[in-house]
């Protein structure tokens, strides 16, 4: 069967610098400039995912107010030089010196049917909708990525999301008050978005090897806070002109990004003539100079891609997969509802209210302490060699941190960025090194033999069933918030603990293999200063 033309598989960027020879001439030059293109181009690529699905949380605000004066009538007037609050300009002299409260801000009608009695419980509907599609389209796409062109299939996928938020922005213009329009897009935009996970986890393993994948992978996955951090101001600042230019600001972002992913990215080595990295099973120098690369149409790139139950039973695969439906279901609460909360409990006051900006700019401080959080356990997983165990401490903190927060993070607002960060941390590193080092890990296990073909099925394996958690979460949180704020926290302090005690025995395995490993070295060191000493006395006797 003859293979397709070079031109189709490769893209267009590498192809013209292949042309110019720049990065021929030297094989590490050229392995590490495309691995900082690859690194540079998925983290973009997810970014942008993760942006236009931060959307809704910012526009929330609006769909559905808080309480505010009926005597003060709304207005769609913009007056020039004010306070940002709700998708008005408030001019500074229209509030006399007072402080913007419930008893300043005029009453804005909100979006029907969100702006209800059951506004809240309809918002977290739409979360649920989005959510429960992606978690169940991830099964399905982890193993369309592990037969299809990996390029193309990002490429559809992000465009398909451009298409799914704009569609949502379009409401605000077409005047849609239809629940059923919302929910139709969210499921759409649920079932496409699931593209994107094991595309960029399946690129970025085919590119880096395992014993650098904790922190390059960590830091790497600080592209979902960045995407939110991006997802939660740019929303916040276009909204003034209507929250339909909310989703399509973000959703004109993705596009510029989809155009260089698909002209630019090269998904595997092979592509570029460069050997693969070292897996379990292939000792090959993934540093590439002495070694032939091989062709594309060789055996080996025509492995057959694993079965769903044959990666399921892969050693590990179930107990990550359960501890990231409780982990995932804590981060995509605060992901969802953290804007909200901050706006309309933790420091609104009777004297203050929080605008629209100012909550979404408090709730990406979670995003930055989850950056730290990520490159920090990514490295220490690196170091002590070990996945389980950091992951396992992580998790446990991560509840009193939630506690201290749900207690303390409306004393001030210095303390409440400090807690948001600090929660952000503990939240979003498990959640991180689970989604990706550890499946890019067992997605390359020792029991697959050097099969390749399994990354993105493992990948989506682990990811859609925490999804599942993550749909729950702010769902249960639409509901639970009408008992109040503290029982959403119980439910989020619940899951973490949860999610640790699904490591429990993976912790168990890495502790025995490090405690092995230590007696073995001790050992060692023993015997070799026994041997020294019979050297020195044989020497002294002579």
């Amino acid at each position: 069967m003859p293979s397709c033309p070079r031109f189709l598989n490769v893209p267009l960027g590498p192809l013209v610098l292949e042309s110019t020879g720049a990065c021929n001439r030297n094989q590490k030059v050229k392995r590490i400039f495309y691995q900082v293109i690859v690194v540079v181009l998925t983290f973009l690529c997810y970014m942008s995912f993760h942006m236009t699905r931060k959307t809704i949380s910012v526009v929330k605000t609006i769909l559905d107010p808080p309480p505010c004066n009926p005597s003060i009538p709304d207005t769609n007037v913009t007056f020039g030089g004010g306070v940002a609050l709700g998708g008005l300009h408030i001019n500074e002299s229209f509030l006399n010196g007072k402080e913007i409260n419930e008893t300043t801000i005029p009453c804005r009608a909100g979006w029907p049917p969100f702006n209800g009695a059951n506004g809240e419980t309809e918002l977290g509907i739409l979360d649920y909708s989005f959510l429960f599609a992606y978690a169940l389209a991830m099964f399905i796409s982890g193993m369309i990525a592990d037969r299809t062109p990996l390029r193309y299939f990002l490429t559809v996928g992000m465009l398909g999301s451009v298409l799914m938020t704009v569609a949502l922005g379009a409401g605000y213009w077409l005047k849609i008050h239809s629940i059923a329009y919302y929910v139709v897009i969210q499921i759409l935009g649920g079932l496409i978005q699931s593209t994107g996970w094991p595309g960029v986890v399946a690129v970025m393993a085919n590119w880096f090897g395992k014993g650098r994948r904790g922190f390059i992978m960590g830091l790497w996955n600080s592209h979902t806070s960045v995407g939110n951090i991006v997802g939660t101001v740019v929303p916040a600042a276009f909204e003034d002109f209507g929250w339909g230019w909310a989703f399509v600001s973000t959703g004109g972002i993705m596009f510029i990004v989809t155009l260089i992913v698909f002209f630019c990215l090269p998904t595997e080595p092979e592509l570029v003539d460069l050997t693969p990295p070292k897996t379990d099973q292939n000792q090959q120098n993934d540093r590439g100079s002495s070694v032939t690369p091989r062709p594309l149409n060789s055996e080996e790139s025509k492995q057959e891609a694993i079965g769903f139950f044959r990666a399921f039973c892969i050693p590990g695969v179930i107990e990550y997969s359960m501890a990231l439906f409780f982990s995932k279901l804590v981060a995509y609460t605060f992901l969802f509802w953290l804007p909200f909360y901050i706006k309309n409990a933790k420091l609104s006051t009777d004297e203050y209210t929080v605008t629209v900006f100012e909550s979404a700019w408090l709730a990406s401080m979670f995003d930055v302490g989850g950056i730290v959080g990520s490159a920090a356990i990514g490295l220490i997983s690196d170091v002590f060699k070990s996945r389980a165990i950091p992951t396992f401490v992580f998790l446990i903190i991560t509840v009193p941190v939630l506690f201290i927060y749900k207690s303390y993070g409306g004393v001030s607002e210095v303390i409440s960025i400090f807690l948001v960060m600090l929660s952000g941390f503990f939240v979003n590193g498990p959640y991180s090194i689970i989604t990706t080092a550890i499946s890019a890990d067992l997605g390359t296990h020792e029991t697959l033999k050097g099969n390749q073909k399994a990354k993105a099925t493992v990948t989506a394996i682990i990811d859609g069933t925490g999804s599942i958690g993550a749909a729950i979460g702010p769902l249960l949180t639409g509901w639970l918030v009408k008992y109040g704020w503290n029982s959403v926290f119980y439910l989020l302090m619940s899951s973490c603990f949860l999610s640790a005690v699904f490591t429990i025995r993976l912790v168990i395995s890495e502790v025995l293999k490090l405690i092995k490993l230590v007696r073995k070295k001790l050992g060692h060191t023993s015997s070799k200063s026994n041997h020294d000493g019979l050297e020195d006395s044989e020497g002294k006797i002579k």
